[in-house]
This record gives C-alpha cells, sequence and structure tokens, in this order.
C-alpha cells in the first residue's frame, strides 16, 4: 500500500495548499542570496566598503563589523523582495484555487497529495497565459521532509495523464536557476528547456536571475 494518495483539490484545502506554496517557495531565499554575493559588483561594492571603514576607523574589527551589518541589510532585504514574491503567487491563480482550476467544463485541475490525512504535495495545470494552445504545469511543491521518494514525480504524472486525456498536445512549464533538482525531475518527466531569460524586474537583472522555459509533448496514444 502506497505512502501517499493523489486526489483532486477540496476547498477545504485552501489554506494549507497556500501555506505549502509559501513555504517551498521561501526556501530559495538563501540560494539567490548567494548568487547576490556572486556578483563582481556586489564583490566590489562589498570590498570598497571595508576598505572605506578601514580608512575611516583604521580597526580591522570596526570594518568587518560594518560589513557584517550591510550583509544583515542585504538578507533583510532579499528575504523581502522573496515575500512580495509570494503574495504575487498567493493572488494570482492560488487566490481562488477553485475558479482557477476546478470549474466544470475547463481543461485545468489540481491536485493534493495525502500522507496520513495531511496535504504534503501539490500540483496544478491550466491554459498557459503566455501560449495559447499550451497548457501549464504549475504550483508543484512537495513538503521537504517527504521529498525524495518520487512524490513530485508522481503528482506530474497525473497532471500530464489528465491533458493527454483531454487530447492536449503540448505543456509548458518556468523554473529558476537555482532549482537544480527541479530541474532533474523535468528531464526525467521528457521535459526539455526551451528558453532562458532573465526575470523582468530590477532585482532580478542585477544579480542575473535567470528564469528557464522547459516544454513537454504530451502523447495522447492510447490516452481516454
Amino acid at each position: 500500500m502506497s505512502w501517499f494518495r493523489i486526489r483532486e483539490y477540496r476547498d477545504s484545502d485552501y489554506p494549507v495548499v497556500r501555506e505549502v506554496y509559501s513555504t517551498g517557495f521561501r526556501e530559495h531565499v538563501g540560494a539567490i542570496f548567494i548568487l547576490s554575493l556572486q556578483q563582481r559588483w556586489a564583490q566590489a561594492l562589498l570590498f570598497g566598503l571595508f576598505l572605506l571603514l578601514f580608512f575611516l576607523f583604521e580597526s580591522v574589527l570596526v570594518s568587518l563589523l560594518g560589513l557584517s551589518g550591510v550583509l544583515l541589510v542585504g538578507w533583510m532585504i532579499v528575504h523581502h523582495l522573496f515575500n512580495q514574491g509570494v503574495q504575487l503567487g498567493l493572488r494570482e491563480d492560488l487566490k481562488d484555487i477553485h475558479a482557477s482550476y476546478m470549474l466544470p467544463g475547463r481543461i485545468s485541475r489540481f491536485w493534493v497529495a495525502e500522507s496520513e490525512g495531511h496535504v504534503v504535495g501539490t500540483v496544478g495545470i491550466l491554459p498557459c497565459v503566455g501560449e495559447p494552445g499550451a497548457w501549464e504545469l504549475k504550483r508543484i511543491s512537495v513538503r521537504k521532509e517527504f521529498r525524495g521518494r518520487g512524490l513530485a514525480k508522481r503528482l506530474c504524472q497525473t497532471a500530464l495523464q489528465f491533458v493527454a486525456n483531454q487530447k492536449v498536445e503540448r505543456v509548458v512549464l518556468f523554473t529558476s536557476m537555482v532549482q537544480s533538482d527541479a530541474h532533474r525531475l523535468y528531464h526525467s518527466l521528457g521535459f526539455r528547456k526551451e528558453e532562458e531569460f532573465v526575470w523582468p524586474s530590477l532585482p532580478a537583472k542585477l544579480i542575473h536571475f535567470l528564469v528557464f522555459k522547459y516544454a513537454y509533448t504530451v502523447n495522447t496514444v492510447g490516452s481516454h
């Protein structure tokens, strides 16, 4: 007997689905902060600040403390930007999950994975706004303690089988450069990277934050 079951979304799942999404999204704050520090302009700025503080106070300790304060402020800024990103997702399709995914007659659906009665994973699929004729795989998230056991793959396969039964031929998804585990999952499912671009916001441009577009050709042969 499987340790989890996948079922369609119910309205009672609303708060926990939003919480699973928010928690998973915020896990990447550290990776983005490190990416920021790897930028040459950031390293030059920090080095210049260290020299300035040393010139003013003639103390390595004071200079290091000042640098630590700047890094702390930087961490808080990145965390704030991530919170804004979370809120953006919560205001889009996750604001009204039923209306976005579960209305009768639409080729869209949202699923949750349960383990011992608790929601531990999610996935959704709906028509892609930016590419007419394609469907977008979205909100793929599994709680950290349940990863590495094939659950994310099963969730994605559930969504792909659903659209195959509806004779959909093309599915796309968008992911970021810091989600390397997800990239391996998508390749294992048959997705191929088609495009990469810098996310169109000033903070993303400053750190050259790349978003990848993956595409999948649905095999509708034998679907029903």
